[in-house]
């Protein structure tokens, strides 16, 4: 007759508890250095996260929606489509999905001045008031020109600074109407023009003047003329996938998605995700290797008390979840104190932004999402650099250690 089989072990959880707490109060100072580095470690990643995230959301902010857009539709071979106004609801059409907006514009080379000093601008033609969230600029000053107004004129903050106007001023515009600038005989429109407002914008509004579009076609013998529809969507990364639909479906224009336009932009987004990993790198590191360290040293001086565990009955098991439940307590410690640090700084980046320039400004951008990051990667690093010594002290020999052969 075989004999029984014994019964299965239980994790002992009270009795771990009580040693775990013992154990890791049984070094103050060994404690608060654990504790110190998975800090730092946190504090410094919560708010690099969430500044580069902020970094990027303003990019995509400034340069497509109050830039041109996610799909830039232009006419394949005319100067610029006959009615703007037409194109747009064509290209929404053709798109086969919602899109945001579909706005037509009409922009031509030219130049701004004042009492015979001009500097050379792109004038845009747009349809005001407009979409506040989708404008090609920020209004700083001033009002909008009403919608048909032939007279008003807004202009970019460093076009107006350079030739020294305010608004209610009075400006010269010089408008190219036809062929390239500096073409011989090109047709050009002159004319004299009221400050409405002054604007900014990172996407070049801010060295751009801004009229009604009618007005600005009515000069180009085509009342309603657009040069470019731009396509606005919810979702940024889809436009590669509209442009291609959009020329499909339209042979007469031209579709190019931002990606394929602006690929500084795409670059940026890159490097965004490029230096947010190399800081993540250098976190786990910051973390893993002192955590490592004082945890080996933490084993190292309780071996003695390992080896009493050992005969007493405690099994490797328990033994590795009792100073990795240890490095648990460190990680849940040092989180609470690295969030609150990084919390802190948010506040403070949010009030002292990282970067500002023009409408451009870069503040952290603070969800839970964005934060769940840096806290789960301090967890892990905490947790795996804590299990290699756990790991360790569960392979004691307790007839050894007893001995003091080891």
């Amino acid at each position: 007759m075989e004999p029984a089989p014994l019964p299965r072990s239980r994790p002992r959880l009270g009795p771990l508890l009580f040693l775990a707490r013992k154990s890791l109060l049984g070094s103050r100072f060994t404690f608060a250095l654990l504790v110190l580095s998975v800090a730092a470690g946190a504090g410094f990643q919560i708010p690099n996260t969430a500044n580069l995230a902020g970094f990027s959301e303003a990019l995509l902010e400034e340069e497509l929606r109050h830039g041109a857009g996610d799909v830039r539709v232009e006419p394949r071979e005319k100067r610029h489509f006959e009615d703007g106004a037409a194109a747009a609801a064509r290209v929404s059409e053709a798109a086969g999905a919602p899109v945001r907006a579909a706005v037509p514009v009409l922009v031509l080379p030219g130049a701004v001045g004042k009492g015979g000093r001009f500097q050379n601008a792109l004038v845009h033609g747009y349809d005001f008031p407009g979409d506040p969230a989708l404008r090609p600029f920020h209004l700083t000053s001033g009002e909008l020109p009403a919608p048909g107004d032939a007279n008003g004129v807004l202009l970019g903050t460093s076009l107006a600074n350079r030739i020294g106007v305010k608004v209610g001023d009075a400006v010269d515009l010089r408008i190219i109407l036809g062929g390239p600038p500096g073409g011989a005989g090109e047709p050009l429109g002159a004319t004299v023009m009221t400050v409405r407002g002054l604007v900014a914008g990172s996407a070049g509004a801010y060295r751009s003047a801004f009229l009604d579009r009618g007005s600005l076609a009515e000069k180009t013998g085509a009342p309603a003329a657009a040069s470019a529809v731009h396509v606005h969507l919810d979702d940024h990364f889809a436009a590669s996938d509209l442009a291609t639909r959009l020329e499909a479906r339209l042979p007469e224009a031209r579709a190019v998605g931002w990606r394929e336009d602006d690929p500084y932009v795409t670059n940026y987004l890159a490097a965004n995700r490029t230096v947010n990993a190399v800081s993540y790198a250098m976190v786990v590191a910051a973390i893993s290797i002192p955590v490592w360290a004082l945890f080996h040293i933490h084993v190292l001086g309780r071996r003695r008390e390992i080896g009493i565990l050992a005969a007493l009955g405690f099994s490797r098991r328990e033994i590795f979840g009792l100073f990795l439940l240890q490095a648990l307590v460190v990680a849940l410690a040092g989180l609470s104190a690295g969030a609150a640090l990084g919390y802190g700084m948010l506040l403070y980046f949010q009030a002292h932004p990282i970067f500002s320039w023009e409408a451009l400004v870069v503040r952290p951008v603070i969800t839970a999402a964005v934060l769940a990051g840096p806290c789960l990667a301090v967890l892990a690093t905490t947790l795996l650099a804590g299990s290699v010594p756990a790991w360790r002290a569960a392979r004691t020999d307790p007839a050894r250690v007893l001995r003091r052969i080891d």
